[in-house]
């Protein structure tokens, strides 16, 4: 009888212990990811970090992204893209493909990470200010049936332009709010 007293209470322990590890983890962590579905893909973003400066390494090379002004800002996405339904679905990653912006129209295009680089000598580190941007969502993707791709898309945008969604539209048109459009509307 005392064993089993002994089994039960070691359980109900245990139980408690997950269970509160569980809350406590799900009211601490901040909400990085945020998602949409369409009809055949997934698509997965976190909220835009703000930056003067992002930068890559392909083979052993560091490249620069920097924005085109001086009243503009680089805004890094991380986005995952999920094809869940369709046997082979082909995605061009462009600027026509993502645009960041607000619901009222003003949006800023992805741009070509490769094309906007520069090589630099030495390194960099990522800081407040500076992004490392490894992997690059960009180019021409075959995405078969339960995969996904991630990387990090680059936009060009002027300082002060609510980044509020991602606009996903290649293949199908998928927004993704990082905002609540609708908050405090009577």
């Amino acid at each position: 009888m005392n064993t089993l007293i002994n089994s039960r209470t070691k359980f109900t322990t245990l139980f408690a212990v997950i269970i509160l590890t569980v809350l406590l983890t799900a009211c601490n962590s901040e909400e990085l990811d945020l998602g949409a579905s369409g009809r055949n893909l997934e698509v997965h973003a976190s909220k835009p970090q703000v930056v003067s400066k992002a930068f890559y390494t392909e083979s052993g090379v560091t490249r620069i992204i920097t924005p085109s002004a001086s009243n503009r800002k680089l805004a890094i996405v991380n986005t995952t893209i999920v094809n869940r339904s369709s046997t082979v679905i082909p995605i061009s990653v462009d600027p026509e493909a993502a645009t960041l912006g607000d619901r009222r129209g003003k949006k800023a295009k992805a741009i070509d990470p490769f094309e906007r680089s520069r090589e630099i000598s030495g390194t960099l580190e990522a800081g407040p200010d500076a992004v490392e941007i490894t992997p690059v969502l960009w180019g021409e993707i075959e995405l078969a049936r339960g995969f996904q791709v991630s990387g990090s898309l680059v936009f060009d945008v002027p300082k002060g332009l609510i980044l509020g969604t991602i606009f996903w539209d290649e293949v199908e048109y998928i927004p993704v709010d990082f905002v609540d459009y609708w908050k405090d509307r009577d």
